[in-house]
């Protein structure tokens, strides 16, 4: 693509040779003479200096030098998404239709343009929307529903009755709808609790790979519509997740916990059961949330607590050497008087 015309499509005002052939995007420390790269933040500028690369795109107020073209944006990050959208190589996925070794029950409904790729299986009643790509290995249970342009990868597993919405994407090797972690104890044994409740998980979620989201016990399992989940996160029964979240990976959230709208949860946070988190909360990585959190709170640490509280105390711990030692003065001290005092 000529590097006019990837201004054009991205909407930037260019400085330099138009006639340049581009294929690709990279970081400024690896960009060819054939590549764009991006200054994101003035603190790079000068690791741009150096740049190969055929253009760069930069702010509308850049005002440093650089050697190659010049794509002036309003939007780096933007512009950076439409240049990856236009270098995507090409997806893959199955083809339209169903591929010779897959099981489709006969009672199962498809929809117009699916793809269904090899050793898939889709289970009694299961019905498939327009649009949905079923890639290698996956396992669609009985009475599943699928919405429109549904995209699950290799070995996703989706068990009996649960459902997603349209625009779903689940990648390679993540469970949906396992039965809940639950069990009683009897006479010293554990007695597993039937789970017969399922999971919705509504438009335009994003859940990684390795990922699992247990059935309910009774009742639905819920992620909100537009929210993302990354690699590596366990969600329990009963769980009822929020629109547009962020959960990081390696982060558990216990049964029957409740998550509002818009609320991150940074790597590796742990969340305990029948916990109630509110709408724009912000968990640090690691965070242990052992009680309700009210909304728009930023908090961090085991027990979490509000940021600034959890600064302050960890600011006070670093001081204890120094503490202590003046408290051993001050003990001393005293110590003193008392001695002088006997002694009068």
């Amino acid at each position: 693509m000529r590097l006019s015309e990837l201004a054009e499509r991205i909407g930037a005002r260019l400085s330099g040779d138009g006639q340049v052939e581009v294929t690709a995007i990279a970081s400024l420390g690896e960009a060819g003479a054939q590549e764009v790269s991006f200054i994101s933040e003035p603190r790079y500028a000068k690791e741009a200096l150096g740049c190969k690369a055929a253009a760069l795109i930069i702010p509308e107020d850049f005002t440093g030098e650089v050697s190659s073209a010049k794509l002036f944006v309003a939007d780096v990050n933007e512009a950076i998404e439409q240049v990856l959208t236009l270098f995507l190589p090409p997806a893959d996925v199955p083809e339209v239709g169903v591929h010779a070794t897959a099981c489709v029950a006969a009672s199962a409904r498809l929809g117009e343009k699916v793809a269904v790729g090899p050793h898939v299986v889709i289970s009694a009643q299961a019905a498939v929307a327009d649009g949905c790509v079923i890639s290698a290995g996956c396992y669609i249970g009985a009475q599943v529903e699928l919405g429109r342009h549904c995209f699950l990868g290799p070995n996703v597993v989706i068990n009996a009755r649960c459902v997603l919405g349209n625009e779903v994407i689940i990648h390679a090797n993540s469970t949906i709808g396992t039965d809940g972690f639950g069990y009683r104890q009897v006479e010293g044994r554990h007695c597993k609790i039937p789970h017969i409740g399922i999971v919705v998980i509504e438009d335009e979620v994003e859940i990684g790979a390795n990922s699992c989201v247990d059935r309910a016990k009774f009742g639905k399992t819920v992620i909100g519509r537009g929210t993302k989940i990354d690699n590596l996160v366990q969600i329990a029964h009963n769980v009822q997740i929020g629109e547009h979240c962020i959960i990081v990976s390696q982060t558990g959230i216990a049964g029957s916990s409740r998550l509002g709208k818009n609320v991150i949860l940074a790597g590796q946070c742990g969340v305990s059961d029948h916990v109630n988190i509110g709408d724009g909360v912000m968990a640090g990585a690691q965070s242990g949330i052992l009680q309700d959190v009210e909304s728009g709170l930023r908090i961090i640490g085991i027990p979490a607590r509000p940021a600034k509280k959890a600064l302050r105390e960890l600011m006070l711990i670093q001081r204890l050497p120094e503490i202590v030692q003046e408290i051993k003065q001050l003990r001393k001290q005293i110590e003193d008087l008392g001695s002088a005092k006997n002694d009068s």
